[in-house]
């Protein structure tokens, strides 16, 4: 129901979220959403050894760390002098568990693994001595980092060493019967190597582009399977996932100053919640006289319970992880304490939380909600884009429409009109238009962070 200023009230639009018993048919992917995914890029150096060879035939390699799969298969694929067929099986070990990653046409014959086609090879290889198993065809390969370069001016790829030619792409039964190529020397088979590396590089797809920049989206692709969202692509290209964040002082003051005054608020003594766990009159007040509502602040009542600003604020900030309940009283955490005045770590922490939410229904809507407003999407391009991808993910029985997929999203979508990140129009229709300047770089930096 709306209220004066003819922005629906949360607290009535948002009941509790129904029972979601058809929720999407995925690949587990819990092994790589737990992996942390290196916000930049930086130049990994490989050696690559065919652990089947004889003699071994083994190159060091450099590429950038943002590759996905497929594009990292073709890396090696060059590297290595092989032909380049698409069908690969990528193997790490976490522990005493080992994950396999493939391609669609590997497990249609009956392989088991992930999908790879939206995993960034720096999921995988990260750190010096991190080794994964690269199979193509019956040769197998032992991929290991050797080093880690935050040097970043030339992200071609080349070959920097290397030694043997690949033996002729037939079984064992068969490699007697086929006389290895000629030999080449050490510097032929590295010159060679490098001028393969730089032609199998290709420009990247608009969703090659965002899953490489955005984990957050990767995570969609890989559970939306092969369903079609066009929708979500051609929304996609205008989020502009490539950009670094640029933020600034006063953009930052701006978007965080609700969140900023309510921790400088708390302080060091905290907040006593009523017995009901909500803030208390006195604080409600506060809240209402010292913040700016606009006319959205209906009535003269202190209650929380009958603002639910204040209940967005004291749930957001919680969820952020800059407060927390210790025996019935709101205290700052460390990071409240430490990010209270300084409005760009701010800035950067609350992005790097979002989208909100304990559910996947609720990371998923939240993550399109912050698509549509990196896109400037209007709300037409919004709500379609929304539902479609939702429907996609298998949502609802696959059967939700525009007032479902917003209050699956809820957690996110009220931080973000809490922030005025959404612009006056949002609760009347509006989408991204009207939105201050500031919100597409705030959505687009949540997008890029690592979670």
């Amino acid at each position: 129901m709306p209220n004066r200023s003819g922005r629906a009230r949360h607290l009535t639009l948002v009941p509790d979220i129904p029972t979601l018993t058809d929720g999407p048919a995925r690949f587990d992917d819990e092994y790589v959403d737990g992996f942390e995914v290196p916000a930049g890029i930086v130049q990994l150096t490989l050696d690559v050894t065919l652990s089947s060879g004889f003699p071994a035939a083994w190159r060091r390699i450099r590429v950038r760390s943002d590759l996905l799969l497929p594009e990292f298969h073709a890396m090696i694929q060059a590297a290595m002098g092989w032909g380049g067929r698409d069908h690969y099986l990528i193997t790490t070990h976490a522990g005493s568990s080992a994950h396999t990653f493939c391609t669609p046409s590997m497990l249609a014959v009956g392989e088991v693994g992930q999908l790879g086609s939206h995993v960034r090879i720096d999921t995988l290889l990260s750190s010096p001595g991190d080794t994964i198993q690269y199979r193509y065809d019956h040769w197998v390969h032992v991929i290991r980092v050797q080093s880690v370069d935050t040097d970043v001016d030339d992200l071609r790829p080349a070959c920097l060493d290397g030694d043997q030619v690949c033996p002729p792409e037939v079984g064992f039964e068969q490699l007697a019967a086929n006389p290895r190529p000629k030999e080449e020397s050490r510097e032929t088979t590295i010159e060679a190597a490098s001028l393969r590396l730089r032609h199998a590089w290709r420009s990247r797809s608009p969703e090659a582009e965002s899953a490489a920049a955005s984990p957050a989206v990767a995570t969609l692709f890989r559970r939306v399977l092969e369903q079609p969202v066009p929708h979500l692509l051609d929304l996609l290209p205008r989020c502009e996932l490539t950009i670094e964040s640029s933020v600034d002082l006063p953009v930052a003051r701006v978007a965080m100053a609700k969140v900023a005054w309510f921790l400088q608020l708390v302080g060091n003594r905290g907040v006593r919640l009523t017995d009901d766990g909500r803030l208390p009159p006195p604080v409600v007040e506060a809240v209402r006289d010292n913040l700016d509502w606009g006319i959205g602040w209906v009535g003269s009542s202190v209650r929380e319970s009958d603002h639910h600003q204040a209940t967005d604020l004291r749930e957001a900030v919680r969820s952020l992880g800059l407060v927390r309940v210790l025996k019935g009283t709101l205290v700052c955490t460390k990071a409240g304490s430490l990010l209270a005045d300084d409005s760009i770590g701010l800035w950067h922490h609350c992005a790097a939380r979002l989208p909100l939410g304990k559910q996947d229904y609720e990371l998923d809507s939240g993550t399109l909600y912050l698509v549509a407003l990196a896109a400037s999407a209007s709300a037409e391009q919004r709500d379609a884009m929304v539902v479609q991808t939702m429907n996609a993910l298998g949502w609802g029985g696959g059967e939700c429409n525009a007032f479902d997929t917003q209050k699956l999203a809820h957690p996110t979508v009220a931080f973000l009109d809490l922030i005025g990140a959404h612009g006056p129009l949002f609760y009347l229709g509006g989408g991204g238009t009207d939105s201050p300047s500031w919100a597409r770089r705030f959505a687009r930096d949540a997008l890029r962070t690592v979670k």
